[in-house]
């Protein structure tokens, strides 16, 4: 277009020559040189250069499988043609095809980020849906399960998978980061754990281990070829799946709807309900955001919260009739004017 954009583009190709990644360049700038790029030609590139670089394998699952309905129904159109009309007509199909508000949400999410991705590319000059707002989701309030309900399916574990859901009950980690434990983790002498492998958010974070978790920690043998604190005695090396166990064992204690995530949840409440602040749940939980910890995970109970307010009310009204009684207390007597005389007519 101009002099200055020349030579931007100029710089631009040499440097991608010297790090190594003109070949990924050249074709965005055959993508640039088309007329109009489909969402399903650049989902393919999406998937390639950004989200197997950047996501996680599940988190990769998920896009590939969110764009199977994607290009299904929005595959043929051009990228500057996703207008908010198009996502509102896509959303009004996957009603139809009785799909949920919290499913659709997370396509519309990895469609928008796609085109940020292809503006960020120069595959289009603008965001055609940039102001599209997701669906309102139902908040679906989860059966709340106390101490004894829990204890009892961990009770009715094989032993060999016991420790392993005991340490995920008393610290409130994931079922993966229990799984991928290694030893050097543990810090028994300032009774901490520090989780950084296998994190969600790949970032590091320590958790306080009580009495019940170095119990649980230290009930396996340590093996000399295997790092794991949890592992399988059949195979000599960590657990890949121990789920038959725990639906064993919640079938035993006549609790099947105990789900291991609810293990979790049950961590962060008692936490919310003893008075630990919000943001320091949210490190231990290791959640990116705390408004995710105060919606999913940290939720108080309706009767944690009546008993709360009711010590309020309680203890205000306490402190009412408290002062009220020091005040008449303290008041000075009232001391008659009168004389003898009148008072003794009055009499």
């Amino acid at each position: 277009a101009n002099r200055t954009a020349a030579k931007s583009l100029r710089d631009q190709i040499k440097g991608s020559i010297a790090n190594g990644s003109w070949r990924r360049l050249q074709e965005q700038l055959k993508l640039r040189e088309r007329e109009s790029v489909s969402l399903q030609a650049f989902s393919n590139t999406y998937l390639r250069d950004y989200a197997t670089v950047r996501n996680k394998p599940r988190s990769y699952e998920r896009k590939v499988t969110a764009f199977k309905s994607l290009n299904r129904h929005l595959g043929r159109l051009n990228l500057e043609g996703i207008s908010p009309a198009v996502l509102h007509n896509y959303v009004r199909k996957r009603q139809k095809e009785g799909r949920s508000n919290g499913t659709i949400n997370r396509e519309l999410t990895i469609v928008r980020h796609l085109l940020e991705y292809a503006v960020e590319c120069g595959v289009i000059a603008s965001h055609p849906a940039v102001r599209f707002k997701s669906l309102k989701e139902d908040q679906k309030q989860r059966q709340r399960f106390t101490d004894e309900e829990i204890q009892a399916v961990l009770d009715a574990l094989r032993p060999e998978c016991r420790p392993l859901y005991t340490f995920i009950a008393e610290t409130g980690c994931r079922r993966g980061e229990a799984f991928t434990l290694q030893h050097w983790q543990l810090q028994l002498n300032s009774r901490l754990v520090v989780f950084s492998e296998d994190t969600k958010s790949r970032k590091f974070r320590y958790v306080p281990l009580t009495d019940a978790a170095i119990s649980a920690a230290q009930t396996l043998p340590r093996l000399r070829k295997c790092p794991y604190v949890f592992y399988n005695p059949k195979t000599k090396d960590r657990w890949v799946d121990c789920r038959k166990a725990w639906i064993e064992a919640r079938k035993k204690a006549k609790l099947p709807e105990l789900q291991v995530k609810d293990l979790r949840r049950h961590f962060a409440i008692k936490l919310a309900e003893s008075g630990a602040d919000m943001h320091d749940i949210q490190q231990v939980l290791g959640h990116a955001s705390v408004a995710t910890t105060e919606k999913y995970y940290a939720q108080f109970s309706p009767r944690h919260s009546a008993r709360k307010i009711l010590r309020v009310l309680e203890g205000g009204r306490a402190e009412m009739e408290t002062k009220r009684k020091h005040e008449s207390e303290s008041s000075p007597q009232v001391v008659s004017e009168e004389s003898p005389k009148q008072l003794k007519l009055k009499a």
